[in-house]
């Protein structure tokens, strides 16, 4: 029972005591004094009747006197009997009142009894006691006095017990108000917003309460902040360029090694390579100052003009005068006229100082599982003759594409007609082996050759299309259906496009709806990337996903740098950590570092951690004594098909 409910339950009660006690003492009291009233009034009659009559008890003709003066008495119905008896006691007259009472009720007679009280007088003529009068008075006035004084005391004791009750109530609600108010607060303390109690009260023991929590919720809320900077600021360090404010040369290495090695997400895309010719010149011969001011204006152009072309892209410095580009999920051609607009752009923006122009560029393009160094080569061969060309760019040599774009159209356009598609799952594990969820990995056959389709072709290829949507839409049917005689949760990915789509999110809260047994055991993993330039669509979308019971997971968190800010807005369920920082990680101190810092901060807002592609068991050990909640990869548990688990 809660703190209001107990306080107004006990003030109701004192208040009904005393409401009932005050009734009854002021019941009882009036009943008393009207006894004695009676008996008084009683008394006087019988003294009074008596005089009257003694001088007529000796007389023969006497007797229908005194009748006629008792019944002149009597009529008047204050009495329930009176009695004349002679000198031996007999009976001379009675009379005896039968009226009975019909305006009180028969519980208030038998709760407030009125004694009727019997007086007497003796009647005597000279020195002989002639007779003996008895008067006793008619309770039902009585009665009827008393019912209208507790009918009046109750009416006006219920006005001011109503009135109490009121009072109580408002009382109630002002000490238990800022109660409310602070463990609301603490609630949200508890989710990192610290927020102040505004409605502070004015009783001196609840306001010194309020404002001391209100003193705590400012200084814990300086203290979060000051951590979240504090990692912001490590992040920016181990991280970022400090002239250009880009990822730097290990923030670039840990990216394209990732996109190298996804299995999950096949990245297939374009890496360029570009290269601030003037920067040594301008330095020797200006100053430093002038040679960042340089980098800063081929950084911000090749910003603009990659925004221009491409929705998502990452732009790192990763040498003194060399940046870097990563395009993901690109065609050629439009990844061409991107790179000409930039070689154009750069043209435009030459000065004199630029004695060797302002930069050149070289192109490669990558895909799942190609060779670190050798797309760098790749790059930086085709780097080295655009420096000899007019044009200032070129493309290494093409990577073999087994199909064209118009085979894989028709190819994912017949698997999603087919709508057929197998599932291998890994779990994500605790480290006491317990399985949190398991995540599901699509497989899809060719129907013609019975062959796997090489999802490292297929994803790219979809997105390329604008198919990424629909075979979505197709993998997610056939999981449903599949979960539907599973036990246990399970995390399915969605692709970025499909995320921020409104027709997708539209259909995919409309098959929960109707589902709401599945929608509680989803884990829905959306890619991190995806809250680069949408997060505020990717908040509301994720909202109504937990009002369904959906958990999310926000997958490869820390491949794109993004600020801890995301966390606090988003708040989902868990963090994957993208697998670059992983890799190694017992031996990489700057990862550990990074790690350690989004452990505090993460299970500060109730997030949970996983760590995926662990792939050793120094790595999963270092996991483990950080404190990481969840471990995925290999080393953990192979995938297996859906249809083996048990």
């Amino acid at each position: 029972m809660s703190l209001s409910k107990q306080l107004g339950l006990g003030f109701f009660l004192v208040l009904f005591i005393v409401f009932m006690s005050s009734i009854w003492v002021n019941v009882s009291n009036t009943r008393e004094y009207i006894e004695y009233q009676l008996s008084s009034h009683a008394q006087d009659t019988a003294t009074s009747l008596g005089l009257s009559i003694m001088p007529h008890l000796e007389s023969e003709e006497g007797l229908p006197i005194i009748d006629t003066m008792t019944n002149a008495i009597f009529d008047r119905g204050y009495y329930q009997e009176i009695t004349l008896y002679n000198g031996e006691d007999e009976v001379l007259i009675r009379k005896i009142n039968t009226q009975t009472l019909d305006d009180v009720p028969a519980w208030f007679v038998d709760l407030f009894t009125i004694e009727a009280p019997k007086s007497n007088t003796e009647l005597n003529t000279g020195w002989t006691i002639a007779g003996r009068l008895e008067v006793i008075s008619n309770p039902g006035f009585g009665y009827q006095q008393l019912w209208s004084n507790a009918k009046a005391t109750f009416s006006v004791i219920s006005i001011i017990f109503v009135f109490g009750l009121f009072f109580v109530y408002a009382l109630v609600k002002m000490i238990t108000r800022p109660l409310k108010d602070v463990a609301l607060q603490a609630e949200k303390m508890s989710d990192k917003h610290f927020e102040k109690v505004s409605r502070v009260p004015k009783t001196k023991e609840l306001k010194q309460f309020v404002l001391a929590i209100n003193v705590m919720s400012t200084k814990l809320g300086k203290l979060f902040m000051q951590l979240n900077k504090q990692s912001e600021q490590y992040r920016r360090f181990a991280y970022s360029d400090v002239v250009t404010e880009v990822g730097n040369r290990r923030a670039f290495d840990l990216a394209f090694e990732q996109l190298l090695r996804d299995e999950q997400h096949h990245s297939q895309g374009f890496l360029l390579i570009i290269r601030g010719t003037s920067l040594q010149n301008i330095n020797e011969h200006i100053g430093i100052n002038e040679g960042d001011s340089y980098l800063k204006k081929i950084c911000e152009e090749t910003k603009q003009i990659c925004s221009q072309h491409f929705s998502h892209f990452s732009i790192y410095r990763i040498a003194g005068a060399d940046f870097a580009v990563l395009l993901e999920d690109i065609e050629k051609p439009k990844c061409e006229s991107l790179v000409e607009a930039l070689a154009a752009n750069f043209k435009r923006i030459e000065k004199s100082e630029y004695q060797l122009g302002t930069a050149h560029i070289g192109a490669t393009e990558f895909q799942y599982s190609d060779n670190y160094h050798a797309a760098m080569e790749r790059a930086d061969s085709a780097l080295a003759i655009a420096a000899t060309l007019p044009s200032q760019w070129q493309f290494a040599s093409n990577i073999t594409i087994k199909q064209s774009n118009s085979e894989w159209r028709g190819q994912i356009l017949q698997l999603i007609d087919e709508a057929k598609a197998d599932f291998a799952a890994q779990p994500l594990i605790m480290p006491n082996s317990k399985v949190e969820y398991s995540e599901w990995f699509a497989r899809m056959k060719r129907k013609d050759t019975g062959e796997m389709v090489p999802m490292s072709q297929l994803i790219p290829a979809s997105v390329r299309l604008n198919y990424s949507e629909e075979l979505d839409k197709m993998l997610f049917s056939n999981a449903f259906a599949l979960l539907k005689a599973k036990n246990g949760r399970v995390g399915l990915n969605v692709s970025r496009l499909s995320s921020l789509s409104p027709n997708f999110q539209s259909w995919l809260l409309s098959k929960l709806n109707e589902e709401p047994d599945i929608a509680k055991r989803l884990v829905l993993e959306i890619p991190e990337r995806a809250l680069v330039n949408s997060a505020q669509t990717l908040n509301m979308f994720a909202q109504q996903l937990k009002a369904l019971g959906v958990s999310i997971t926000l997958e490869h968190y820390g491949a794109q740098l993004a600020g801890f800010i995301h966390l606090k807005e988003l708040q989902p369920d868990y963090l994957k950590l993208d697998g670059r920082f992983t890799a190694n990680i017992h031996e990489q101190q700057d990862n550990q570092l990074f790690v350690e810092s989004l452990l505090a901060i993460a299970h500060g807002l109730n997030i949970k951690i996983i760590a995926e592609m662990v792939e050793s068991s120094a790595e999963s050990d270092w996991l483990k004594d950080a404190g990481v909640d969840f471990q995925q990869g290999y080393f953990i548990a192979a995938p297996r098909l859906v249809q083996d688990e048990q």
